[in-house]
């Protein structure tokens, strides 16, 4: 089964539009914003960045990376929805997936048997365990080529932080990376590229 996504994010016109407003946002934002940003807004946040080897690189990211279509699979919630929470991405660097995101779902279809059993064969353990076990947090885990008709991608797991991101809808998704600074990847809140963000870091 092919998870639902957002109809309007199918166009590159979607992404030049976040990284235009991107571009913009960084003559402008503060350290306070980029503290945000990288999940530094709440409590919870924090702890959870103070136990990551990849937080003081989230920074970074907001400040070089650049924003492409992602495609979320799996989430772990324990229906808590108010606090970080992970979500399983796959990505690509190769632009092909900025005009046609949609390739993403036969990616998906063809790793459907793995995700779905959460232990393959053998052969596909590794693989597994990177696409399946909240143990990994996998970062920039290549896919192997037999799933994904010879394009570059890569699986990731990333948080998501309720004070500043919309409840995900697994599917495609806009993400910022920086593989050349960090092998973090964030989801992007659009709102806060918008001006309609007026949150104030809870600290």
């Amino acid at each position: 089964m092919v998870l639902p996504h957002n109809k309007d994010m199918e166009k590159i016109e979607h992404i030049k539009r976040l990284n235009d407003q991107l571009i913009e946002k960084r003559l402008v934002w503060t350290k306070s914003d980029y503290a945000l940003l990288s999940g530094k807004g709440t409590v919870h946040g924090r702890m959870l960045g103070f136990l990551s080897t990849g937080a003081a690189n989230r920074e970074k990211l907001w400040k070089q990376g650049r924003i492409i279509f992602g495609y979320g699979y799996k989430t772990y919630t324990d229906r808590d929805f108010t606090r970080p929470y992970l979500v399983w991405v796959l990505f690509s660097p190769m632009s092909i997936f900025e005009t046609e995101p949609q390739r993403y779902e036969k990616v998906f279809a063809s790793l459907q048997p793995l995700i779905s059993q959460e232990k393959g064969p053998f052969t596909n353990r590794k693989l597994t365990y990177a696409l399946t076990s909240p143990l990994t947090e996998a970062k920039y885990y290549q896919i192997p080529e037999q799933f994904t008709d010879g394009k570059l991608i890569y699986v990731s797991a990333m948080y998501v932080y309720p004070d500043i991101h919309d409840q995900i809808v697994l599917g495609i998704i806009p993400i910022i990376i920086a593989p050349d600074i960090s092998k973090e990847i964030m989801p992007v809140p659009e709102a806060f590229l918008s001006n309609q963000f007026d949150h104030k870091m809870n600290i």
